[in-house]
């Protein structure tokens, strides 16, 4: 899911003409985008809201995105947060039984990196495009005024999806199941996960030394 809003300037500071400093001094908004009618059309009709975005800070930054829209429109709303690292049945049911409260310290977090993101991009941009707008000759028309040299770390072509392998374990009584969770989280090498496996196949007995959560 992408973000919501998107964070501009409030003022026109692209002008090659306007003073660097512009670009420090200025404010910045966010700005909606087209989904917020969609997600506050959802949220008249609804009573709890649950938030299944990825589990990273930027998740955390949408999943209160998600939630400014939709409080405008519904005060009511139950409000919560599931934490997955997969989209297995098993774990997304095991998810649904312990949702837990968005964290906003880790919102916050990202809307400062954009920011800063945002000023140091411009900048660099402004910088970039006054000192070497002169220096080469490019070959398509333009009367220099509207040239700009664009600079930024996050401009990525194409994002490559990588598949990964994790090793699942549980242990079923009379009185219910219940799953333990890999410390390590997934694998990258399939070599690397089936060796693993074959291991914990091998040796099926483990000993519980340490229980960090319980659940009556």
């Amino acid at each position: 899911m992408f973000f919501v809003f998107v964070i501009l300037f409030t003022v026109k500071v692209f002008d090659v003409n306007h003073h660097l400093m512009n670009l420090i001094l200025v404010y910045v908004i966010k700005d909606t985008l087209d989904i917020r009618k969609t997600l506050e059309e959802e949220a008249r009709k609804c009573q709890w809201l649950v938030l299944w975005l990825d589990c990273d800070r930027e998740g955390e930054n949408i999943a209160y995105e998600v939630v400014e829209v939709c409080l405008n429109v519904n005060s009511r709303l139950n409000i919560w947060r599931a934490r997955f690292s997969s989209l297995i049945d098993r774990e997304i049911h095991q998810v649904a039984q312990q949702l837990a409260r968005p964290n906003q310290l880790f919102s916050e977090a990202v809307d400062v990196r954009q920011e800063i993101d945002l000023r140091i991009g411009a900048s660099f941009t402004r910088f970039q495009t006054m000192l070497l707008k002169d220096a080469f000759d490019f070959n398509f028309s333009t009367d220099g005024r509207n040239l700009i040299l664009s600079y930024g770390p996050c401009q990525i072509l194409a994002h490559e999806p990588e598949e990964f392998w994790k090793i699942q374990c549980s242990y079923t009584t009379d009185e219910g199941t219940t799953n333990f969770n890999w410390m390590r989280g997934h694998l990258l090498d399939y070599t690397c996960a089936v060796l693993l496996y074959e291991m914990c196949v091998e040796e099926p007995t483990a000993t519980v030394s340490v229980i960090n959560n319980h659940v009556l």
